[in-house]
């Protein structure tokens, strides 16, 4: 006998003696299945029963319903399924009608979000060379590899791994399923498996000699910034033309040099010293003919600060090719390499895992509310909560009495950013946060490959009671004498359950990895994440600037000419040859000559990289070139 009955809440337990109680509900037939398609398996059940009215059907506790069976040899009714009906029925005019049911549970798209974002890693400390339990989460998932919005689809959480989520057709639980292993292994017999009219074998596309995927990063290399010391150091300037070198002393942001990308940051007089008065001759003519007179002119010491502004931008792009070879054994002689994907990581300078402040929800206009530790990007800055409230109409970081125009209660505090690298940095995949997503790059190709190179696809009929058991997370071995070797295993990727009055037929459908089994084998300098080994070939990096040192770099040229000493000899060199010292001064001040080496910058700099694996683990489902003895 076949039960529908409908539940109290969706969650509520299978009682198999409460769910029977009403036999004049109970079903004619059903088809219950489910299929891997996609990244998410996502169970439902139709059934058809005697036609209640819709007013039955309004009038249920909640959208959620069981359905259960009872053989003559089960001692009680065992639960096939349970589901939400999404859709009234077609058809209530006949004696019968048809529902559908859905195996998830309200909300479903929330409660797999939260389990997604369970698995979202942002920036972190990441060490390379940490045991791979430490550094797992974040080689499982990446931020660079999603746009803000991604969030939103749980599915992509999980590209850089092994599994696919299931709905539990049973719990309606959200669960992680592997694509090759799994978490049952249900051992089938020939006799068990039907006739060999109901086995299907086909081989599907597999993997070619080597995939590929290829990895673009552009950034903006820059730094910007003032140095912390005074170039000049404890530099004393001597001069007659103290005046005049005060009044033209350079500005903040006078250019030093042509577009060298230094500027003045800071520049002032910090000290003045009176030097010790000289005395000059001046002839000079007049009516009574030539005379002379004695001038006197006082030079001072100038100590004085001054700080450099550096300026620099170049564009960046590294081009990273990575490399998979599978163990596979040979099903068509194809050496090909086949380009899988083509990703552009996120900016790395860029605050990408922290979101944008919202008013409001875009999709069901609620007006957001924040809770202390949240933090949100606004107005260019990263802000943290630190006081739980709705959204205000604008973005502000504190509320003020109207009153007294004080701050009444601060809502956000500013936070640091949580870019991926610093933006000086002139390289990126051969450094320690590149390397994190060099291994995510390569889990996501390894997922890629794995489910090419489960390539066999096998569909069976099996004896009903063992297949109302086995659902899309368990794995088969089977044992047929006319498939290659005897025998096979594969991880379950089908499931159809077909109930028809007394009729019942239950067909499975496996996919088969056509592996070699066989392990790689580690080697001194090969790097690993996940069993995959793999080296990278990198070549070196086109640095015109270190701007690590930007903040320590002096001036290449740093002269003064024409000090007081200096202009003395000018001075006196006039008063001999019966000129004038103070023109002589005059016409030769003392000037300060600043020049920093010019921070060269180039059209974009490209840098190409690769990384090849060697042949991965496949797991080996079938042998398709048994001996025969």
């Amino acid at each position: 006998m076949l039960y529908l009955a409908f539940l109290d809440a969706w969650d509520q337990p299978f009682d198999p003696i409460a769910h029977k109680k009403n036999e004049a509900f109970f079903s004619i037939d059903s088809n219950i299945e489910e299929r891997e398609d996609g990244d998410v398996i996502t169970p439902f059940f139709n059934v058809t029963v005697q036609n209640p009215g819709i007013a039955w059907i309004a009038t249920q506790p909640s959208r959620y319903a069981v359905i259960s069976e009872q053989l003559p040899d089960d001692p009680e009714p065992i639960q096939l399924a349970r589901g939400r009906y999404h859709n009234l029925p077609v058809e209530l005019a006949g004696d019968d009608c048809q529902i559908e049911f859905t195996c998830v549970p309200p909300d479903e798209d929330d409660v797999l979000k939260a389990a997604a974002d369970a698995i979202r890693l942002g920036e972190v400390d990441y060490d390379p060379d940490a045991d791979q339990e430490d550094r797992e989460a974040a080689e499982v998932y990446d931020p660079l590899f999603y746009s803000p919005e991604a969030t939103d689809d749980p599915s992509n959480a999980l590209a850089a791994t092994m599994d696919v989520w299931r709905w539990n057709r049973l719990t309606l639980a959200p669960e992680r399923v592997h694509l090759i292993n799994g978490t049952v292994q249900h051992v089938i017999a020939g006799a068990t498996a039907g006739t060999h009219k109901s086995a299907r074998m086909s081989i599907r596309n597999p993997p070619k000699a080597l995939s590929r995927i290829r990895l673009i990063s552009n950034w903006t290399q820059s730094a910007s910034g003032d140095q912390p010391t005074e170039f000049l150091g404890t530099r004393e300037i001597d001069t007659y033309n103290y005046q005049s070198f005060i009044d033209g002393l350079p500005k903040p942001g006078t250019a030093i040099g042509s577009s060298t990308g230094w500027t003045i940051a800071a520049a002032e007089i910090k000290e003045i010293e009176d030097l010790l008065p000289q005395t000059f001759g001046r002839g000079f003519a007049s009516i009574w003919g030539a005379t002379g007179q004695q001038i006197k002119m006082q030079a001072k010491r100038l100590t004085i600060g001054m700080r450099a502004h550096y300026e620099y931008n170049q564009e960046r792009e590294e081009i990273l090719d990575l490399y998979m070879s599978a163990g596979v054994q040979p099903v068509l002689d194809d050496d090909k390499t086949e380009t899988v994907d083509q990703i552009t990581l996120s900016s790395l300078t860029l605050d990408v895992v922290t979101p944008e402040w919202l008013y409001e929800d875009p999709e069901t206009l609620e007006v957001m509310h924040y809770v202390v530790g949240d933090k949100v990007q606004a107005n260019g800055l990263v802000w943290r909560c630190t006081f739980e409230h709705d959204a205000t109409e604008r973005f502000t970081a504190n509320l003020f009495d109207p009153d007294t125009g004080d701050v009444a209660q601060t809502l956000w505090v500013k936070t640091a950013k949580q870019a991926a690298v610093d933006a000086r940095t002139s390289r990126f995949f051969d450094m320690p946060r590149g390397k994190r997503a060099v291994r995510h790059g390569l889990r996501r190709l390894n997922r890629i490959v794995q489910r090419r190179a489960r390539a066999g696809e096998v569909s069976f009929e099996v004896e009903w009671k063992v297949g109302r058991t086995i659902t899309c997370a368990d794995e088969c071995r089977i044992e047929y004498r006319r498939w290659p070797g005897g025998e096979l295993v594969g991880k379950v990727i089908g499931v159809q359950l077909k109930i028809d009055g007394a009729s019942r037929s239950a067909i499975i459908t496996l996919g088969v990895s056509i592996g070699t089994g066989v392990e790689p084998n580690p080697s001194e300098g090969i790097e690993s994440t996940n069993d995959i080994l793999y080296g990278v070939t990198a070549p070196g990096v086109n640095a015109p600037v270190d701007t690590y040192s930007l903040d320590n770099q002096g001036p290449r040229i740093l002269v003064v000419e024409n000090e007081a000493d200096t202009q003395d000899g000018f001075g006196r060199n006039a008063s001999e040859s019966g000129g004038d010292p103070v023109a002589a001064i005059a016409a030769n001040p003392t000037i300060l000559r600043i020049y920093f080496e010019p921070l060269r910058q180039e059209d974009l700099i490209t840098r190409r990289i690769s990384a090849h694996t060697q042949p991965v683990y496949v797991r080996k489902g079938i042998d398709l070139s048994p001996e025969i003895s």
